[in-house]
Formats: structure tokens, C-alpha cells, sequence
């Protein structure tokens, strides 16, 4: 489903149109839509009962609430390399101490059981939202075509028009997270004489959309300046 939308994110249709279908913050949850399937899978099969849960209570629940943290904080380079050194450090006392590896252990233990058909309801609600997402992106997007950016959104195709030539891109990855999960960041694009700036959230592959507008209005500038 990742793949899908990252994908879709950009199409090419003509060597002078750009589309750019910028997702919605829900589509990070995808590692936890992913768990639901695979632990549901699981349960279905037997592979876990109520006097023996294993770990796939414990695994999911830490997934949901490390995605829910993806969503509601942001991941800067500096609050990634933090992370990773108590990660470190918290292995390197596992390995100095052994009680706290027995600790963490116990933690995983815990009988935090939750049956099959609580992870198809979550695969079922999952895959209905992010199918709900992929539809909103066919509704709302943007489009750069005809020495032209525009704005495309609602159900009755509403229009909003700037100028394409001397536009101004930044590309901005703030989220370390996002970026490893969809390679996503932010665009932010001034045209000429707008005195506000478009900001693009979420944009999957960030690197080569940008790379893919600078070609384009490169070509642009050039066959408008013959």
C-alpha cells in the first residue's frame, strides 16, 4: 500500500505535465495497517491463544503508539540522534547489567492478548481510510502544465491558477521519520507576484518530484524565452 502511494504521488502524462498528490499525515500509519494484517493472519491460524498471547500484543501496541508519535510529533534530525543514543545506551546497560535486560524482557512478556478479530477490525478500518485518502488525492492535487501551476480541488473540480514561470521551489524535510517511511517532505513554491507563499504538505518521493520540477520548468523557461 506504501509503494501504491508513493507511486501515485507523481505522474507524468506528456513530457510537459506534472501532477503532485500530496497524502494525507494518516498515510504514516501504514507500518501499523501492515501489523493488523500479519498479526490477524496469525491468530487466525492458531498460532497464538489466550493462555500463551507471545508477543504480538505487546509488538502491535508499541507500533500504534510509535506511529501516533510519527504523527503528532516531528522527528528533526537532532530528536532522531537522541533517540538513537538512548537506544544505545539502553543496550549498553542491557549488556553491562543483566537486570536490565530481565526488566525489558518482563515488559514483553506481559499478557497483553488480543484476538483475530480484533486485528481484522483494525485491517478492515485501516484499509477502508487509506483507501478514503487515495481517493481524496484524485480530488485535490496539483498540476504544473502549459507554463502553468495549478490548484486542483473539490468534487466539482475547482481551479486555482498561478503563473509557472519564474517560480520559486524550496524543499524542505523537516520529519527524519516521514522521510525514511515515504521518502516524503514539504514543498513550498512562491510564484511571481503571490504575495503568500503554497505550501505542499506531504509529498511522497520529495527528492525526485522536486528533481522533476526543475526539469520541467527549466524546459518551460526555455521554450518561452524562443
Amino acid at each position: 500500500m506504501a509503494e501504491a502511494d508513493a507511486s501515485a504521488a507523481v505522474e507524468r502524462k506528456g513530457t510537459d505535465r506534472l501532477i503532485i498528490r500530496p497524502m494525507s499525515t494518516v498515510i504514516y500509519m501504514y507500518p501499523t495497517w501492515l501489523a493488523s494484517w500479519v498479526f490477524g493472519l496469525m491468530m487466525s491460524m492458531g498460532n497464538a491463544s489466550p493462555q500463551n498471547p507471545g508477543y504480538s500484543g505487546i509488538i502491535f501496541t508499541l507500533m500504534f503508539f510509535f506511529n501516533i508519535s510519527i504523527v503528532a510529533f516531528d522527528y528533526t534530525r537532532l530528536t532522531s540522534i537522541v533517540i538513537a543514543l538512548i537506544l544505545v545506551i539502553v543496550g549498553l546497560l542491557s549488556a553491562m547489567y543483566p537486570a536490565v535486560g530481565v526488566f525489558i524482557q518482563e515488559v514483553f512478556n506481559q499478557p497483553l492478548f488480543m484476538n483475530a478479530t480484533f486485528y481484522w477490525v483494525w485491517a478492515v478500518g485501516f484499509t477502508v481510510i487509506l483507501l478514503a485518502v487515495f481517493i481524496t488525492t484524485r480530488f485535490d492535487y496539483w498540476e504544473i502544465k502549459n507554463n502553468e501551476l495549478l490548484h486542483h480541488h473539490g468534487l466539482l473540480g475547482d481551479v486555482e491558477r498561478w503563473p509557472a514561470q519564474d517560480l520559486r521551489i524550496s524543499k524542505e524535510i523537516n520529519d527524519v521519520m516521514e522521510f525514511l517511511l515515504l521518502r516524503a517532505g514539504r514543498l513550498v513554491l512562491i510564484p511571481q507576484r503571490e504575495p503568500r507563499a503554497l505550501v505542499i504538505e506531504n509529498v511522497p518521493n520529495i527528492n525526485r518530484v522536486e528533481k522533476r520540477m526543475q526539469q520541467l520548468l527549466g524546459r518551460l523557461q526555455v521554450d518561452s524565452g524562443t
